[in-house]
């Protein structure tokens, strides 16, 4: 059907919020030829653990090296094998790239990115290949996270702010207290950012943090067929087997 099956071996894995662990990942033999905000499905190489879908968390890279963000979900197997128990030098397989969430290949004009916890995955890997390969472009990344503590690559992302004049970086921390009256994105966009006709939008995370930041996001002026979003559920959401195109594109723990 299109889709391959890949081997690529664990060089580092890292905490980097109390429930999100970081695979750095490199091909043992062929890459996966993938677009920025397309997604893998993940398993050991024995099948013993059920495969979830993960977003790809950077752009391509020369290497073929690729990244991803790994939520732990209470009793999920496929997460609960990352964090506890995959170590560096293992094998994983790789199965894809699936997902739609990708850039608009006739786009020209400014972008908003929108995130919440491990949705920063897919919308890193745009940011990341939208400063790189398309640098004209103004760019806007509002990540939400309930404490510092949850504010995956808050370093790395204000560094690219201060380092490209077209980059925007901005976070919201929705438990803090001392937060904004109305700290969600959602209702903080009319603010930061306001006039959206004419701008591609990418909201990805929790399913209520995507549906309203659509829905936002088209009340301040975006096309409906420029709102593009990627539902990432908390319960594991086994795959199918369907076509990409039967197969919904939200990301499964």
């Amino acid at each position: 059907m299109g889709w391959d099956e890949y081997r690529y071996r664990v060089v580092q894995s890292r905490r980097v919020t109390p429930v999100v662990q970081q695979l750095e990942l490199e091909p043992e033999d062929a890459a996966m030829a993938y677009r920025p905000g397309q997604y893998v499905l993940l398993s050991d190489v024995d099948f013993r653990m059920p495969q979830r879908s993960y977003s790809l968390a950077n752009a391509p890279r020369p290497d073929g090296g690729v990244r991803l963000l790994v939520t732990r979900v209470p009793g999920g197997p496929t997460s609960c094998w990352v964090h506890d128990r995959l170590a560096v030098g293992e094998t994983v397989l790789l199965n894809g790239p699936y997902g739609t969430f990708v850039l608009d290949p006739g786009a020209s004009g400014p972008v908003l990115l929108l995130a919440a916890g491990s949705g920063l995955a897919p919308v890193r890997a745009l940011a990341e290949f939208l400063l790189h390969e398309q640098r004209a472009r103004p760019v806007t990344l509002f990540f939400s996270a309930r404490t510092a503590a949850d504010s995956i690559d808050h370093e790395l992302l204000g560094a690219w702010d201060g380092q490209h004049p077209e980059f925007r970086y901005l976070r919201t921390l929705t438990r803090v207290p001392g937060a904004p009256a109305h700290p969600h994105v959602p209702d903080l966009l009319g603010d930061a950012v306001g006039d959206l006709t004419g701008w591609e939008v990418y909201a990805s995370g929790p399913p209520g943090f995507v549906r309203a930041c659509a829905a936002a996001a088209e009340v301040l002026g975006a096309d409906p067929a420029r709102i593009h979003t990627e539902e990432f559920f908390a319960d594991p959401q086994p795959w199918t087997g369907t076509a990409p195109a039967a197969v919904s594109p939200e990301a499964a723990r």
